[in-house]
C-alpha cells in the first residue's frame, strides 16, 4: 500500500504541475480573465499540496523551518487556497458576470478568514508527533485538541466542495459542448469523492474519541479516495482544452488508415493509366510514412482513382459493365466494380476501345467519407481477385493540338454531347482486336443481347 500511496501522490503532483504549466501561458492573452487566473492558482496550490508532502522534500522542509509537522499546515493551507480558487473559477462559469464578481469576492473573503483562523489554531495546538506521511495525521488526531482542529479544517473542505458540486451540476446541464460537459461532470465527481474523504475522516475521529462508532475505517482508505478525487478534478478542469484535439487525432488516424487501404487500388490505376496521377507511385513501403497534408493527399487519391476509372471505362469488358449495373446499390457492388477494373487493367494495351455500354455515373450527392468507404471496399476486393500485380500500362492517346495538358484533367477523355469520346484514336490507328478467349465467349453467350456489343 505504501507503493500505491507514493504512486498516487506523484501522479497528483505531476499532473497538477503539468496543468499549471499548460494553462499559465494563456494568461498572456487573457490577463483580465478571473476564471483563468483562479484556475492557475488552483493548479499551483494543488501541486504544492502534494509536493511538500513527498518524502524527499518533507524532511528538508522540517529541518529548514525547524518546526515539527510544518508540512501539515502547508498542505492544509494550500488546500484552503485551492478550494477558494476553485470556487472563484466555477462561479465565473456558472453565473452572470455581475453576480460572479460579487460571489467571488464573498468566497475570497470567507476563505481568507477561515485560513487565518486555521493557521492560528495550528500554532496554538502545535502537534509534535512525527512519523510517515500516512501515520502522522493518525497519531496526532488521537489528541482531542488536534481532533477539533481537524474537524474545523474538514468543515472548510466540506463547504467548498458542496458548492463546487452544486455549481458544476448546474453548469453541466446548461452546456452542449461535449468536452466541457464531461469536464464539469468530472469536477463534480472529484469533489464528491473529496466529500467522501471528509466523511471518512469524521468517522475516524468519532471512532477514536466517542463510543458512538466502535470500529475505525481502514487508514489507507481516505488517502486513496482523496487522490482519486484530485485526479478527477484535474482531469475535469483540463479536458475542455485538450479533449477536442483527440477528435482531430481520431480524424487523422481514420484518414491515414483509409490512405493505406486504397493504396493498392490507386497503384493499380496509376500503373494502368500513368497520365492520371500527378506524381508516379513510389516504393510500396513509402506508403507507410504519413505524408504532409494527409487529408489533401487522400482526397487526391480518391479523385485520381475515379478519373482513372473514367479512362479505363472504354477498355473494360462489356459483360463486366453489365454485371456491375445489375449489382448497383447492393452488397456486391464493390466486388463487381473491382472485377470491372480487373478486366480493364489486365489487357489494357491489347483490348480495343469499344462503343458499347458504359457504367453509369455515380450521383453527385455522395459525400467524401462515403466515397472513401466505397473505394476501400473496392480495393479490398481488388486484392482478393489477385490482380494487383497484373496491370499493364495503357497510354491515353494525345490530342491532335497542343498535346497532353498538364495534370490529371488533361489525361481524361472528353465526352461529346452524343456520348462519344473526343480523345479516341482514329479507326485506322486503332490496334487490331485481340482474340476473345473461350471463357469470355461462353460468358458472352450467357449475357443479354444488348450487352454483347464488343
Amino acid at each position: 500500500m505504501d507503493q500505491l500511496f507514493a504512486l498516487l501522490s506523484w501522479a497528483c503532483a505531476l499532473t497538477s504541475l503539468a496543468a499549471f504549466c499548460y494553462e499559465l501561458p494563456k494568461l498572456r492573452f487573457n490577463a483580465q480573465s478571473a476564471a483563468l487566473m483562479a484556475l492557475c492558482v488552483y493548479f499551483l496550490f494543488n501541486s504544492i499540496a502534494y509536493w511538500v508532502d513527498l518524502d524527499f522534500l518533507r524532511e528538508h522542509l522540517i529541518k529548514a523551518f525547524d518546526y515539527p509537522n510544518i508540512t501539515i499546515v502547508l498542505v492544509q493551507s494550500s488546500v484552503v487556497i485551492l478550494t477558494a480558487a476553485q470556487q472563484v473559477s466555477i462561479v465565473h462559469l456558472a453565473l452572470p458576470a455581475a453576480k460572479a464578481r460579487k460571489a467571488a469576492r464573498r468566497q475570497i473573503i470567507g476563505f481568507g478568514i477561515a485560513l487565518a483562523v486555521l493557521v492560528f489554531f495550528f500554532h496554538a495546538i502545535r502537534p509534535e508527533k512525527v512519523s510517515t506521511v500516512q501515520e502522522t495525521v493518525y497519531l496526532n488526531i488521537q489528541d482531542r485538541d488536534y481532533a477539533l482542529y481537524m474537524s474545523y479544517y474538514l468543515a472548510i473542505c466540506v463547504i467548498g466542495r458542496c458548492q463546487t458540486v452544486m455549481f458544476s451540476f448546474r453548469y453541466a446541464r446548461t452546456i452542449r459542448d461535449f468536452w466541457l460537459r464531461l469536464g464539469m461532470w468530472s469536477v463534480a465527481g472529484g469533489s464528491g469523492l473529496i466529500l467522501v474523504y471528509c466523511a471518512v475522516r469524521y468517522w475516524q475521529i468519532l471512532a477514536l474519541h466517542t463510543e458512538v462508532v466502535t470500529s475505525a475505517p481502514w487508514k489507507f482508505l481516505f488517502w486513496l479516495i482523496a487522490d482519486v478525487g484530485t485526479l478527477l478534478q484535474v482531469f475535469g478542469w483540463t479536458v475542455p482544452a485538450w479533449g477536442p484535439r483527440l477528435e482531430d487525432l481520431r480524424t487523422w488516424c481514420a484518414s491515414y488508415r483509409a490512405y493505406l487501404r486504397i493504396g493498392p487500388l490507386w497503384r493499380a490505376v496509376a500503373r494502368a493509366v500513368p497520365e492520371v496521377p500527378l506524381e508516379p507511385p513510389g516504393h510500396r513501403l513509402l506508403d507507410w510514412i504519413p505524408p504532409r497534408s494527409l487529408e489533401y493527399r487522400l482526397y487526391r487519391r480518391v479523385i485520381e482513382i475515379r478519373d482513372g476509372q473514367l479512362v479505363l471505362a472504354r477498355l473494360a469488358d462489356p459483360i463486366a459493365i453489365h454485371r456491375l449495373e445489375q449489382a448497383r446499390w447492393t452488397d456486391h457492388e464493390a466486388l463487381f466494380e473491382a472485377a470491372l477494373l480487373k478486366s480493364a487493367c489486365r489487357d489494357a494495351p491489347a483490348r480495343p476501345v469499344h462503343d458499347g455500354i458504359l457504367p453509369n455515373r455515380r450521383p453527385n450527392n455522395i459525400s467524401l467519407p462515403e466515397e472513401i468507404h466505397q473505394l476501400t471496399r473496392i480495393s479490398q476486393a481488388f486484392r482478393l481477385l489477385g490482380c494487383e500485380r497484373k496491370v499493364l500500362p495503357y497510354r491515353v492517346p494525345r490530342r491532335r493540338r497542343g498535346g497532353l495538358s498538364q495534370g490529371w484533367s488533361g489525361a481524361l477523355p472528353r465526352l461529346r454531347s452524343d456520348g462519344s469520346s473526343g480523345n479516341r484514336p482514329r479507326a485506322a490507328a486503332s490496334p487490331a482486336p485481340a482474340p476473345v478467349p473461350e471463357t469470355e465467349t461462353e460468358t458472352a453467350a450467357e449475357a443479354p443481347a444488348g450487352a454483347r456489343t464488343a
